[in-house]
Protein backbone atom coordinates (compact mmCIF):
# COMPACT_ATOMS: atom_id res chain seq x y z
CA UNK A 1 0.00 0.00 0.00
CA UNK A 2 1.39 3.39 -0.96
CA UNK A 3 0.03 6.79 0.00
CA UNK A 4 1.36 10.20 0.76
CA UNK A 5 0.28 12.15 3.81
CA UNK A 6 1.53 15.69 4.20
CA UNK A 7 2.54 17.09 7.56
CA UNK A 8 0.23 19.74 8.98
CA UNK A 9 3.30 21.62 10.30
CA UNK A 10 4.49 24.65 8.37
CA UNK A 11 7.51 26.91 8.84
CA UNK A 12 6.41 29.87 10.96
CA UNK A 13 3.47 27.99 12.46
CA UNK A 14 2.84 28.60 16.15
CA UNK A 15 1.04 26.07 18.36
CA UNK A 16 -0.16 26.94 21.87
CA UNK A 17 -1.43 24.15 24.07
CA UNK A 18 -3.34 24.72 27.28
CA UNK A 19 -2.56 22.00 29.81
CA UNK A 20 -3.89 22.12 33.38
CA UNK A 21 -0.61 23.34 34.91
CA UNK A 22 1.17 25.20 32.11
CA UNK A 23 0.91 26.52 28.55
CA UNK A 24 3.70 25.91 26.03
CA UNK A 25 4.07 27.79 22.75
CA UNK A 26 5.81 25.84 19.96
CA UNK A 27 7.17 27.77 16.98
CA UNK A 28 8.22 25.80 13.91
CA UNK A 29 11.40 27.21 12.29
CA UNK A 30 12.11 24.49 9.72
CA UNK A 31 11.34 20.85 9.02
CA UNK A 32 13.77 19.93 11.84
CA UNK A 33 13.97 22.91 14.23
CA UNK A 34 11.49 24.41 16.71
CA UNK A 35 11.41 26.65 19.75
CA UNK A 36 9.33 25.77 22.78
CA UNK A 37 8.49 28.48 25.31
CA UNK A 38 6.47 28.07 28.50
CA UNK A 39 4.28 31.17 28.44
CA UNK A 40 2.09 30.50 31.52
CA UNK A 41 2.00 28.32 34.61
CA UNK A 42 4.71 26.01 35.92
CA UNK A 43 8.17 26.87 34.54
CA UNK A 44 6.90 30.07 32.83
CA UNK A 45 9.79 31.79 31.09
CA UNK A 46 11.53 28.57 30.04
CA UNK A 47 12.59 28.55 26.38
CA UNK A 48 14.65 26.16 24.26
CA UNK A 49 15.35 25.75 20.56
CA UNK A 50 15.81 22.11 19.60
CA UNK A 51 15.81 19.63 16.74
CA UNK A 52 12.59 17.65 16.47
CA UNK A 53 11.13 14.64 14.70
CA UNK A 54 7.60 14.65 13.32
CA UNK A 55 5.63 11.67 12.05
CA UNK A 56 2.23 12.03 10.43
CA UNK A 57 0.22 9.06 11.67
CA UNK A 58 -2.73 9.85 9.40
CA UNK A 59 -4.29 13.00 7.99
CA UNK A 60 -4.74 15.38 10.91
CA UNK A 61 -2.86 13.24 13.45
CA UNK A 62 0.77 14.10 14.18
CA UNK A 63 3.42 12.73 16.54
CA UNK A 64 6.04 15.34 17.48
CA UNK A 65 9.05 14.63 19.72
CA UNK A 66 12.27 16.26 20.91
CA UNK A 67 14.79 16.32 23.73
CA UNK A 68 15.49 19.61 25.43
CA UNK A 69 19.01 20.75 26.25
CA UNK A 70 18.27 20.33 29.98
CA UNK A 71 17.55 16.62 29.31
CA UNK A 72 13.73 16.49 29.36
CA UNK A 73 12.15 14.34 26.66
CA UNK A 74 8.84 15.49 25.15
CA UNK A 75 6.38 13.57 22.96
CA UNK A 76 3.20 15.22 21.70
CA UNK A 77 0.32 13.77 19.73
CA UNK A 78 -1.72 16.47 18.00
CA UNK A 79 -5.19 15.66 16.71
CA UNK A 80 -5.80 18.63 14.42
CA UNK A 81 -9.29 17.33 13.60
CA UNK A 82 -10.56 17.40 17.21
CA UNK A 83 -8.24 20.16 18.45
CA UNK A 84 -6.86 17.94 21.21
CA UNK A 85 -3.23 17.49 22.20
CA UNK A 86 -1.64 14.77 24.31
CA UNK A 87 1.84 14.84 25.78
CA UNK A 88 4.17 12.48 27.56
CA UNK A 89 7.07 14.15 29.34
CA UNK A 90 10.06 12.70 31.15
CA UNK A 91 11.49 15.69 33.05
CA UNK A 92 15.26 15.98 33.40
CA UNK A 93 14.89 15.87 37.19
CA UNK A 94 13.03 12.56 37.01
CA UNK A 95 9.44 11.43 36.90
CA UNK A 96 6.89 10.88 34.20
CA UNK A 97 3.92 13.03 33.18
CA UNK A 98 0.92 12.34 30.95
CA UNK A 99 -1.00 15.42 29.86
CA UNK A 100 -4.10 16.25 27.84
CA UNK A 101 -4.75 19.71 26.51
CA UNK A 102 -6.29 21.73 23.77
Amino acid sequence: MTWQITSPLRVGQVLEITFSTFTPRITIHSDRRLTVEIIAGDNAGFSDTVDYEAVTLRDGLLLLSWQEHIGSTIVHVFDFTSGEAYAVVTPAKGGFMRLRGD
